[in-house]
Parts: structure tokens; sequence; C-alpha cells
């Protein structure tokens, strides 16, 4: 996550919760790591925020992380390969992936993913 800051222009703030280390297993973990970096790289390049934070969750039943950014948001119109690579991971561990916050206010990306079958 050091490396987001550069590109940022600012460190992200970062918050965990659970046992992330012991209760998630390597392949979902892989997914989350490749998830954090995409929404940091897309924040990074579109969102001109000045404030970045990331919370990643584990509960006794899935891993959630969250994005959210203070932003221009997500326009309308345009690409959409970082989000639609976010929602394919999601899928590939039978997890989700959402967004939320109207273009102008800011994003908040939320991945999750389930830790038992």
């Amino acid at each position: 996550m050091g490396e987001a800051a550069p590109a940022l222009g600012h460190p992200p703030r970062l918050s965990r919760e659970g046992l992330l280390d012991t209760d998630v297993p390597a392949e979902v973990a892989d997914h989350v790591v490749a998830a954090l970096t995409q929404a940091l790289s897309n924040a990074a390049r579109h969102a001109r925020a000045t404030r970045v934070e990331v919370t990643v969750r584990a509960t006794t039943d899935e891993v959630v992380l969250t994005v959210a950014d203070n932003g221009v948001g997500v326009p309308e119109a345009g690409r959409r390969s970082g989000l639609a690579n976010l929602r394919e991971r999601a899928r590939a561990v039978g997890g989700t992936f959402g967004i939320e916050g109207p273009a102008g206010s800011g994003t908040r990306l939320v991945w999750r993913a389930p830790l038992r079958v």
C-alpha cells in the first residue's frame, strides 16, 4: 500500500479488523490484495482525491475490503475496465462488488468474499 502514496499524492489511511492473517485463505487473500491494488490505482488515476481510506475487515463469514475517497466520483460514461476487473475478481471467489456515491462526491468501493463455502 505504501507504493500508492506517490501516485495518490498522499498516503492512504488503513484500518484493519479481524484475524486477516489466519482466517483469510491464501486464494482469497491474493484476490483481496489485487482488488486493493486496482482500487488504489483507480483512485490515483481518476478520482483527484485528497483523501483515500482503506478498510479490510475479516469476520467469521467474510472478508470485506472498502476503499473510499473524496474525489470526483465515478462518471456515468467512460471506461470501466478496472471496475469490471474488481467485479470479476469478487465473482471468482463467490463474492460481490459494489460502488456507492454519486458522481462528483467521492466513491466508496466495497469488495466482499466469503471465507467459508
